[in-house]
């Protein structure tokens, strides 16, 4: 055979090989797409898909739980809770995150509250005092815009509870780590594309940017608390970081919080 051909016949067979496997990729991508867009949102499933490595491993020590009952707290059935990976820091996108935590107290239980946001310098950043709202449940604490979180830096924060008037040196507290990251150029056209708030849980939830997934699923389940999609989704989230004895207590909403701002 000539090597005219030779040349002409390896052109036909790779014609032909695309005929048949190049549809089949478009029509993957283009169901993959799918998920996304207004008519098959509802078949989306939210999972947390943890990118971060051990955050024990680079000495990061986290405490999720808070012990039981100390000084005058009442003894309880479930216990403090951050919200969060057990041993990894946490991711947001957002400028001001929003932290969130199950507190079985009642105001009147634990009458102060204190938050504290630490640089890596362990220099404190961001400091206020709080009360809870008026039933037990999963609470948020979100820091003012006010205060300055650097790209790609860690910062450790406190969530202390204190019950008594006078605050005690050893309070019911957990702790943990969060890092504020860019939005990366494929990650934005991900979220411009999102045509429901449910879509943007999905791709924070999937690209391992905790903080973000959660604050926006809680919004959504305060809008429309009887939503079962929305409780369903909760519950994975809280299954993937293993809370989810957590799943089926309320969203209560925001504590109630003096900012002061360090510089």
């Amino acid at each position: 055979m000539s090597k005219s051909k030779l040349a002409l016949a390896i052109v036909c067979m790779l014609l032909v090989w695309m005929s048949y496997f190049v549809p089949e990729i478009a029509q993957s991508n283009q169901t993959v797409n799918q998920n996304f867009n207004n008519n098959n949102s509802q078949n989306i499933e939210i999972h947390f898909q943890n990118k971060e490595p051990d955050g024990s491993r680079r000495g990061r020590p986290t405490n999720r739980i808070g012990t039981g009952s100390r000084g005058e707290c009442p003894s309880v059935d479930l216990l403090t809770t951050a919200l969060m990976p057990e041993k990894n820091v946490g991711l947001t996108v957002d400028d001001n995150p929003s932290f969130w935590f199950f507190v079985p107290y009642k105001p009147q239980e634990t009458p102060t509250g204190e938050f504290v946001l630490q640089n890596e310098a362990n220099e404190e950043i961001y400091q206020t005092y709080f009360t809870l709202p008026n039933t037990p449940g999963v609470v948020r604490l979100t820091v003012p815009s006010t205060v300055p979180i650097v790209l790609n830096k860690d910062y450790q924060w406190y969530f202390k509870l204190y019950c008594s008037q006078q605050r005690l040196l050893n309070p019911i507290f957990v702790r943990g780590w969060v890092q504020k990251i860019a939005i990366q150029p494929n990650l934005k056209g991900l979220l411009k594309s999102a045509t429901k708030p449910r879509q943007r849980v999905a791709i924070y939830a999937e690209n391992g940017i905790w903080y973000s997934a959660l604050s926006e699923l809680a919004k959504l389940r305060l809008d429309e608390p009887k939503n079962p999609m929305l409780a369903k989704d909760w519950a994975n989230l809280l299954q993937d970081v293993d809370l989810a004895n957590l799943a089926s207590e309320a969203i209560v909403g925001e504590v109630k919080a003096e900012s002061r701002s360090r510089e």
